[in-house]
């Protein structure tokens, strides 16, 4: 089975999710870039706008094509109850080259729930598995089980 895991991060947690499950996974990463739009003050406003209004934004090129994968794992943090902007992006542009997908959301309060079923929604095929740790988890590195978790049921899902 070949993986992709594709995410955004704004303040590292997302991506610390990401990088944990790469080495088990036997996956490949890929990191959504946004040129910045979304750091700082003004970034975590105009975050904020997109995620609400459902904005398609300008990511960078990718650099791995997801046709050339079985699974496509995504993680997004919840912003505002929604996805972040460039996961949907990356969604939007991209959702006819997955196979299948499964889905990690970061989040500092709550809305994971509604986002697991908009990704599911965006890319036409329900999730093979899902994941969402709180940002409180993650700072005192209490998502490890959660983790092996979410592992074991990607990795059951594929061989079904």
């Amino acid at each position: 089975m070949k993986v992709l895991v594709v995410y955004f991060s704004r303040t590292g947690n997302t991506r610390q999710i990401a990088q944990a499950m790469t080495g088990p996974l036997a996956a490949d990463l890929e990191c959504v870039q946004d040129g910045g739009a979304h750091s700082g003050l003004w970034g975590y406003v105009r975050s904020s706008y997109e995620a609400i209004r459902e904005r398609v934004i300008t990511i960078g090129a990718p650099i791995r094509d997801p046709s050339d994968y079985d699974l496509i794992i995504l993680g997004t943090p919840v912003w505002a109850h929604n996805m972040c902007s460039p996961i949907r992006s990356y969604i939007a542009a991209r959702k006819e080259r997955f196979r299948a997908i499964a889905v990690f959301c970061t989040q500092g309060g709550s809305g994971a729930s509604k986002v697991i079923g908009d990704i599911g929604k965006l890319c036409g095929r329900a999730p093979l598995a899902s994941l969402v740790l709180d940002d409180q988890e993650i700072k005192k590195g209490q998502f490890t089980d959660k983790l092996t978790t979410f592992i074991k049921s990607v990795t059951l899902a594929q061989a079904a």
